[in-house]
């Protein structure tokens, strides 16, 4: 079953977001503040998803940042609780993409 953005950014606006450890000390580290992450989960668009992912199903969400730089965050999502799950947020990172909305093939 695939997620549902229109959800998924309804319980970003009202603050149903738990941010994992990981997630904050990535952020942290990359420089990325919890403000932009929030507009990616508000404004950005699903580029991936693993519906079967466990404990919750998770997608990868993209928003382009004002400096044009593509922003990702990786989130789970509880629907028995209506709560997110920040993951961990990313710049772009050109050994692994195509481009901003496609993962490079991995070589056999």
């Amino acid at each position: 079953m695939a997620l549902d953005l229109t959800v998924m950014r309804t319980a970003a606006h009202a603050g149903r977001i738990t941010w994992r450890y990981h997630a904050l000390l990535r952020a942290q580290e990359r420089g990325i503040t919890r403000a932009q992450a929030i507009r990616v989960l508000t404004e950005g668009d699903i580029i991936e998803q693993r519906p079967r992912a466990k404990p919750f199903p998770k997608c990868l969400l993209m928003r382009m940042q004002e400096d044009n730089h593509p922003l990702y965050v990786s989130v789970g999502y509880d629907a028995s609780d209506d709560r997110l799950y920040v993951i961990t947020v990313h710049w772009l990172d050109p050994r692994k993409w195509e481009d901003p909305w496609q993962r490079r093939r991995r070589k056999p």
